[in-house]
């Protein structure tokens, strides 16, 4: 069973000997994304995702929840289901601290720095596979790559043609309907190691695609998705296409691969949560677009929905120049425009807003690769992004009959980011052993990142955001390994990182008047570990520590002007270690698992509570009330988490029919995390365990293909918790108490999901 490979688990020891090895041909997929991927054998934890793994998860549930099952992960579906907006935490690091690279290039929002998965439907059926770096990331353009970075590669182009279609149903009427076709390029495959197969002189097979009505080398690949469903959550509903289309053009020392990439949503509003006691007699209930009609009955606007479309083009060529050098070339925009529809009920009246957004992201790469001597290498890479993003509000007063055609404009800004980095990276080893079982192998890595960013136009509230900002950032990064007699490893690394503000916090700091006083955030990582390859046995234990400088934090203080601000926070940190193990004790069955046991803190931090004269009136007091707290649990960041799973091939050794059923049966660990920082009882989420159930069996047929049946069952013992949550917090002046509002987000209960495949 191919299976998720943790951090180091799967690295192979790095042969030296050069006079007795031939000259390696590397995949020309490789090239583009060497720079963003870890190496194998770099110092730094990492976990690889392959297309198999991406397989068994349910077809509608965004990436994130294929990458659950990697060391210190925690998911959260917005609608309970993980089939409509999902989020993505790794070490308690969120979204906007996790740089997301597709073949090499960052899709972050250049403003929130977020990847919003949703917009990408089914991007799981479009990938060959995903590594998740933990930590500070490798060289990359963007500022994401802070607490760890998701590098997805979609999948090779494919020498043979083919034919897939797959068509699924399951629990909260969630439907998902796939199908894609390619050509083939005729290109004759490589191993696992990246070698020429040697069937040719040249490297391409004439005869392997049969006969073809497209000339060796070209290929074309098509693939769409359509997923539906209801959602856990009231109205939580969720409609989403997709597209992914490639053309290929490969030769024995040079690839063009044109991408486009479609996505589309309609997903209705989830994001306000529930209280505390909605928790406990209505899970279900969704307060978005709730209000009274005239004779007072409950009503919902009918057209609470998030809308949006994303367009990704990428066109990139690779080429060997010589045995020792490679260059690739990546281009990469993103066209998105949407809005999403909500209704306000406030003391001036309610109304209806629709809030637009409209943006272009376009991205420019250059890697050049230079191989000398077989013990080491280097790598220049240049990065250049532009940003233009556009967002504006209408308004109507007419909650019944909307009409957004001829409603006023009430607010419009943009913002335009210039985003420029230069890398410089390599890698030396040196024997400790004649045969080269003792190796030491070194790594640096430099980078030097220029951003500049210009917001304009006024705001939601009419204030203005008129602004401009830069920012330089020197990010060195270096490391070790020592390859001890082929089978072990330690490495110990030190990384740097950098980030800058995001929109969301420049935007209140503008209008607060405090935009000088905005640090950009700064992380030293240290990472450092050990590593086992056996036939049958893989260990690894790696120690981290994050440690920051200057992290923005909400604390809860109002400018002069009453705008809610971030503060740096001077110290805070996250340190752990992370435990990894898969044993294979029978050729049919393989236990697998991990646990991340860390501690994550702030220190010296002040929190500032909005004050009011009384419950009864809520008049605004000056100053806030503060609180003190010389030591305190970061927010989202469980001390504990963990993964088992068992994979079992129950008629593996026999020759009938379900020779190949597969059944995996997964448990995962998420301990409690607080969602304010508190660090309050009150205020915690308690830990929870999930259990998961997955039974595959392929029937394949001699002409018409292979037919697999799947069927996906999570959350098996119907287990009621809450991944995420937050908290308002309000001091009244004469009581001299307390009041907090709370949101929390109900993940399903039992779900299950029947998926038919066939592929040709």
């Amino acid at each position: 069973m191919k299976k998720i490979v943790l951090a180091g688990l799967l690295l192979a020891p790095f042969l030296l000997a050069a006079q007795e090895q031939t000259q390696e041909v590397r995949n020309l997929d490789s090239i583009v994304i060497v720079a963003t991927q870890a190496a194998k054998d770099a110092p730094v934890a990492y976990s690889r995702v392959t297309r198999e793994d991406l397989v068994r998860t349910a077809p509608a549930q965004n990436l994130p929840f294929a990458l659950a099952l990697t060391p210190g992960a925690v998911v959260v579906g917005e609608n309970g289901t993980g089939s409509g907006y999902a989020y993505l935490r790794i070490r308690g690091s969120e979204g906007a601290r996790i740089q997301v690279n597709l073949n090499g290039i960052a899709i972050n929002d250049a403003e929130s720095q977020e990847v919003f998965w949703v917009n990408l439907p089914a991007l799981s059926g479009f990938l060959e596979n995903v590594q998740v770096q933990r930590g500070v990331g490798t060289s990359v353009n963007g500022s994401g790559a802070f607490g760890a970075t998701v590098n997805m590669r979609t999948a090779y182009a494919s020498p043979q043609p083919y034919a897939q279609v797959q068509t699924s149903y399951g629990s909260f009427n969630t439907w998902n309907l796939a199908a894609g076709a390619g050509t083939g390029t005729g290109f004759a495959p490589a191993n696992p190691a990246g070698l020429s197969t040697g069937a040719s002189a040249n490297g391409l097979e004439n005869g392997s695609a049969g006969k073809r009505f497209l000339p060796v080398g070209l290929g074309v690949d098509i693939r769409y998705a359509h997923n539906r469903t209801d959602g856990y959550i009231d109205r939580g509903h969720g409609n989403m296409h997709s597209l992914f289309s490639r053309v290929s053009w490969i030769r024995p020392h040079y690839a063009l691969k044109l991408y486009y990439i479609y996505g589309e949503q309609h997903t209705g509003i989830t994001w306000l949560g529930i209280s505390r006691a909605q928790l406990l007699t209505n899970r279900r209930y969704n307060p978005a677009g709730e209000y009274k009609d005239a004779d007072g009955n409950i009503r919902y606007y009918p057209n609470e929905t998030d809308n949006y479309t994303q367009h990704h083009v990428q066109l990139n060529y690779a080429q060997y120049i010589s045995s020792r050098l490679s260059w690739s070339n990546t281009l990469h925009m993103t066209k998105g425009d949407g809005y999403y529809e909500n209704y306000k009920q406030k003391s001036s009246g309610d109304h209806i807003v629709r809030r637009s957004m409209d943006n272009i992201y376009v991205t420019y790469s250059s890697i050049g690769t230079w191989t000398f001597e077989s013990v080491g290498e280097v790598l220049l890479g240049l990065n250049y992004a532009y940003y233009d993003g556009n967002h504006f509000g209408l308004r109507t007063y007419d909650v019944d009959k909307p009409d957004f055609t001829t409603a006023a404009e009430y607010y419009r800004n943009l913002g335009i980011k210039h985003d420029g980095s230069a890398f410089l990276k390599g890698s030396y080893a040196v024997p400790l052993s004649p045969g080269g079982d003792y190796i030491l192998k070194f790594f640096a890595d430099m980078q030097y990142r220029y951003v500049s960013l210009r917001m304009d136009g006024v705001d939601t509230d009419g204030m203005s955001l008129a602004h401009g900002a830069q920012w330089h950032f020197f990010n060195p990064k270096a490391g070790v390994t020592a390859v001890l007699a082929k089978d072990h490893q330690l490495y110990a690394s030190a990384y740097t990182g950098s980030r800058e503000p995001s929109r969301s916090d420049i935007k209140e700091s503008i209008k607060a008047g405090r935009t000088a006083e905005l640090s950009p955030e700064k992380m030293l990582d240290f990472e450092g570990g050990y590593r086992y390859t056996g036939r049958r046995l893989l260990l690894g234990v790696n120690l981290y520590a994050m440690e920051y400088k200057n992290q923005l934090v909400p604390t809860g203080k109002l400018s002069d002007t009453g705008y809610e601000i971030k503060e740096n926070v001077p110290v805070s940190y996250r340190r752990g270690v992370e435990i990894e193990a898969g044993w294979q004790p029978l050729p049919q069955l393989r236990l697998e698992g991990n646990v991340c046991l860390s501690t994550n803190k702030i220190k010296d931090l002040t929190l500032y509570l909005d004050t009011y004269d009384n419950p009864a009136s809520w008049n605004p007091v000056r100053p806030q009330v503060t609180e003190y707290y010389e030591l305190t649990d970061l927010i989202y960041s469980p001390s504990v988490t963990g993964v088992a799973q068992v994979g079992y091939k129950p008629f593996a050794a026999g020759a009938g029919l379900f020779r190949n059923l597969e059944a995996v049966f997964t448990a995962r660990f998420v301990g409690k995390q607080y969602f304010d920082n508190t660090g309050s009882a009150e205020r915690m989420l308690p830990a929870y365990q999930l259990l998961g159930l997955t039974l595959s069996q392929p029937f394949a047929t001699r002409r018409a293909g292979t037919f697999t049946v799947t069927v996906f069952a999570d959350n098996l013992l119907n287990t009621q918790y809450c991944a995420s949550a937050w908290a308002y917090r309000a001091a009244f002046r004469d009581t001299g108490t307390v009041e907090v509002t709370e949101g929390f987000f109900p993940q399903a209960g039992f779900q299950a999901v029947v998926k038919v495949a066939w592929s040709w």
